[in-house]
């Protein structure tokens, strides 16, 4: 606005975010101001820079946990789901700080692990499961929960996430980044007035979905009559009324009513979950020194009686400038108590007493008060009298420290050093008492697991950005890396207590163990980012890394990138189309990135003392190595195009194929040279053989649909379809069977979890057994399973997966909703003792609710939906138990109210809120997924504990 004197001709018209505008001054002035894509723009950070999306030539996702600060959740995946195409999350368990499992396009490896790399403000850090009993990947120890690393960090300290999908950025880290990589940026301080904020939240958890409902007592005990009726027909030649003679004889030694009623094995091994979390942060500072600190409690417990977490953070950082010095330290420091609960296919878990091993006949306690015994399935094995004398408890105690400096040697060339120390402890106690069924027989056994993982990082990085002639921009880095990682452990056990004090010194008998491991890893690295005019980008990346994992003569890998864009909507042909063509930008890129091997050690012939062999003590050779042991390469080639429409509309468009090669696998070998398999070693050698390719499409779309003063609303929705394939095995095979899980074939030119089993038919109307497809070329049917060939009945991964968010804002109240999906994947039951149409497994323990006697087949001519229930059936791994794994859930949703600003100056704040939220609060699936749709990596199912559905009423003040 100029003043009626002022001899100015124009105005100039700007806001932040939006491109400034020069008019003339006329009496009435009309400007549409257009969004500056340059100064408005989405941050991508890499670690090894921070980049405008709009000069970012890869393929990254960035996503802000603000909107998701309220969903109560102690690991930082859970906020992940349904926010970025490409990324499949699984879960092995829903209890609280259990082991979770994330895929970002696809699985790249065999047995080298497929978890993405986490970098924490630039530092790589260690992930996944840290238990020493537990091995969700394996199925190994006691049961599948896992301690997840993660929740050590506390989610509210996260500034923002970017997950690296291509190799543009990935390939700089190397030998780590063929599965992606998960950029976390914590919070910093800011210059000004030192603020300070609370929140607490508290609330309660059940489970999200009907898992594995069950017959209640009347319905078990009528069927299981009719089956013991069948088997007396059918086995015995009885007539129909010796039959059911038979059945009414004998119906109570399977399914007798107990005195008081029939047992709801639900409402006693499980409960209502529970949470409460409170914390406070501090951050200010002035131009020179600025601080961020932050102390958190959070308490979970689960839905059964032995499985929750507590956990306790703190962090500090701090920034000092002087001069062309900046100097930067961070201190993350946590501990974790977790409870665990035995799941799987465990005799004490509660997950599959109350699925099957408990019925509705048995009882807590017998007649005289004591813990009943009569649990045939279990050995005898009392599920709450397990659950009351034993117990699972670890303790994590975690310190990541940062120092770093900074030298502007001149305004565009800075010298940065660097050094992080990762340090994490374990101790794990594992009690059986003498009192249960696990610990009776050796009076008490105590195991302790004491173990550590300590990680030194230094980096060097010489960054040169430049403008020359104000279009030629210019950003390079040389860098130079080391990683020491050292880890081990002390086991100790002890039996034969003479009391219930527990501590190993009590024992009668003990033995202990160590193991130490370390590896080292050096890292020479480059990168150079070019552009024109903010039109044309041409980036390139080299990482060259040395790992002590492998023999000297292949120690050494190469990995490497190119990439480029071209923002077309610069040119000037594209004018035409700026008020509906926004921004667009064309990406392209290609490079090898790597893994190594996760056994440190495998190039060696490694033996051991303490081996047994006909029962005489001794050495023996456990390792076989193989020095021509080499990197798996995985080459990724990635085309992208983003666009803005209509200044309110983002869409980004991916098409990607990455293929692996010298795929690490261990090899059986022969036992002839002495070579031997005991319980914790098998005579195998790791070899580079195999490929797999992951090829797909990501979408994702971002509207602001209505933005006025008092009201905004904005959508995004994303999906992704991932095609995974093995290209080749060994050379020499075309297929192998799964070792450990024989359901699944390994088949050259099939996704690597395909299902391999008989095809069922469907039910014989003549004799009521199940029917099988014979797959002999023929469409001909039999009810004896060994005239029939198995195939590959179907894959577990989705056709189409993502998420759907909105999120409103009216003057102070805003809410936020966020839907997660899967359509076209499949699940099998894998819990096989239920599937024997009353067999002993079934008849002796509790019975799924699908198993429906008016469904059943009962005389010649019916055309049955299920097959004929008899006891004495055996089961059969088919197609008949494969669970589609479709779904809709409403993964997160969050109502929060402002306290108007008018108002908070009375009080002395400068923000007060109060909010509710729910995550997991509704879910829409097929009535034939028996469990929850959040599950094992591979798709096999048994009995984990299913994703909670929590509710949750928080406040936050700031001050």
């Amino acid at each position: 606005m100029t003043s009626p004197c002022s001899s100015a001709e124009t105005l100039v018209i700007s806001f932040i975010g939006l491109e400034s505008q020069e008019v003339k001054i006329q009496p009435v002035v009309k400007v549409v101001l257009h969004s500056d894509s340059e100064v408005l723009d989405e941050v991508i950070v890499t670690g090894y820079g921070t980049f405008k999306k709009s000069s970012f030539t890869g393929a990254a996702s960035t996503m802000s946990p603000d909107k998701l600060k309220d969903v109560p959740t102690v690991s930082m995946e859970d906020k992940l789901a349904g926010s970025i195409p490409g990324v499949q999350i699984s879960s092995f368990s829903g209890a609280p700080g259990a082991t979770t499992s994330i895929r970002i396009r696809g699985m790249g490896s065999m047995n080298a692990g497929n978890d993405p790399l986490y970098v924490i403000d630039g530092t790589p850090m260690l992930s996944g499961n840290i238990s020493g009993f537990n091995d969700p990947a394996t199925g190994g120890g006691y049961n599948s929960t896992g301690t997840n690393i993660l929740s050590t960090l506390n989610s509210n300290d996260i500034e923002s996430i970017t997950v690296i999908k291509d190799a543009a950025a990935a390939s700089l880290y190397g030998s780590r980044a063929a599965n992606g990589v998960i950029v976390i940026t914590t919070k910093k301080g800011a210059a000004g007035k030192t603020q300070f904020n609370f929140r607490s939240d508290w609330g309660f958890s059940n489970m999200a979905i009907n898992y594995r409902p069950v017959l209640d007592g009347d319905a078990r005990r009528e069927l299981i009559k009719t089956g013991l009726k069948n088997y007396a027909i059918d086995e015995m030649g009885e007539s129909e009324a010796g039959a059911l003679a038979y059945a009414e004889d004998n119906i109570d030694k399977y399914a007798a009513k107990p005195a008081n009623g029939w047992t709801n094995w639900k409402d006693i091994l499980f409960k209502n979950g529970s949470h409460q979390n409170y914390e406070i942060n501090a951050q200010g500072g002035n131009e020179k020194t600025k601080f961020y600190s932050s102390l958190a409690y959070t308490k979970q417990e689960g839905i059964t009686m032995n499985a929750g977490l507590e956990r306790f953070t703190g962090t500090a950082n701090v920034t000092h400038e002087s001069g062309r010095i900046r100097l930067e330290a961070s201190t993350l420091f946590s501990r974790v108590n977790q409870d665990q609960e035995t799941e799987g296919a465990a005799f004490a878990s509660p997950i599959m007493s109350y699925a099957w091993t408990a019925s509705p006949s048995m009882t807590v306690y017998d007649e005289e008060g004591n813990f009943s015994t009569n649990f045939p399935l279990t050995n005898g094995a009392n599920p709450v009298q397990s659950a009351t004398y034993n117990y699972d408890r670890s303790k994590i105690t975690r310190s990541f420290n940062t120092i770093a400096a900074t030298w502007t040697i001149w305004d565009a060339l800075k010298l940065r050093e660097k050094i992080s120390f990762d340090y994490t402890n374990i101790i794990q106690d594992v009690w059986w008492d003498p009192r249960s069924n696990d610990g009776r027989s050796s009076n008490g056994v105590m195991q302790r697991y004491t173990g550590y993982n300590e990680t030194l990082n230094t980096q060097t990085q010489l960054t040169y950005v430049k403008t020359f002639a104000q279009k030629h921009n210019l950003d390079v880095l040389l860098g130079f890396e080391t990683e020491d990682y050292k880890t081990g452990y002390t086991y100790a056990s002890g039996q034969q207590f003479p009391g219930l004090l527990n501590e190993l010194i009590n024992a009668g008998e003990t033995s202990a163990e160590t193991y130490a491991q370390s590896s080292r890893l050096t890292s020479y690295l480059g990168r150079i980012d070019y552009n024109f005019d903010h039109r044309y980008y041409i980036g390139g990346s080299f990482r060259r890394d040395g790992s002590s994992r492998l023999a000297k003569d292949n120690r050494w890998g190469n990995f490497w990138s190119v990439s480029g864009s071209w923002r077309f909507m610069q040119e000037s042909f594209m004018e035409s189309l700026r008020d509906v063509i926004t921004d667009g930008k064309l990406r392209v890129s290609y490079g090898v990135n790597g893994t190594q091997p996760s056994d440190y050690y495998a190039y060696m012939n490694l033996y051991k003392y303490g081996q047994k062999y006909n029962n005489q003590s001794g050495m023996g050779i456990i390792g076989v190595g193989n020095p021509n042991l080499k990197w798996e390469k995985n080459k990724a080639f990635n085309i992208g195009l983003d666009l803005t429409l209509f200044e309110r509309l983002s869409l980004t468009l991916d098409y990607y194929n990455r293929t692996t090669s010298d795929l690490l696998m261990n090899m059986p070998i022969s036992f002839v040279p002495g070579y031997y398999e005991d319980t914790n070693y098998s005579a195998a050698m790791l070899q580079n053989i195999g490929s797999l390719r992951n090829s797909g499409v990501e979408f994702s779309i971002s509207s602001t649909n209505i933005q006025t003063k008092d009201f905004m609303w904005t959508t995004s929705l994303n999906l992704g379809h991932n095609k995974n394939k093995v290209v080749k095995l060994d050379g020499v095979q075309t297929e192998t069977i799964d070792a450990v899980n024989p359901v699944l074939i390994h088949r050259v030119g099939e996704p690597y979890y395909s299902y391999y089993m008989y095809e069922y038919a469907g039910v014989d109307p003549q004799t009521g057994n199940e029917m099988y497809y014979k797959n002999d070329g023929t469409n001909e049917t039999t009810t004896n399973v060994a005239e029939a060939k198995q195939v590959i009945v179907a894959h577990h991964d989705p056709k189409v997966e993502g998420g759907l968010t909105n999120y409103l804002k009216w003057k102070f109240i805003d809410f936020n909703l966020t839907l997660t999906y899967s359509i076209g994947g499949n699940a099998y039951d894998y819990a096989t003792w239920l599937h024997d149409n009353g067999g002993s497994n079934t008849s002796q323990g509790s019975i799924p609710d699908y198993y429906k006697l008016e469904d059943m087949w009962q005389q010649p001519g019916d055309n049955a939906k299920l097959p004929k229930f008899k006891y004495g059936n055996t089961r059969v791994n088919s197609s008949r138990w494969l669970m589609p794994t479709d779904y809709l859930r409403v993964k997160n949703l969050s109502l929060g109210f402002n306290v108007p600003e008018n108002y908070l100056t009375k009080l002395g704040f400068n923000k007060a809120r109060i909010y509710f939220s729910a995550s997991n609060l509704l879910t829409w699936k097929s009535k034939d997924l028996y469990v929850d749709p959040e599950m094992p990596v591979d798709g096999l199912c048994t009995f984990e504990t299913p994703a909670l559905r929590t509710y949750t009423f928080g406040i936050e003040i700031g001050f």
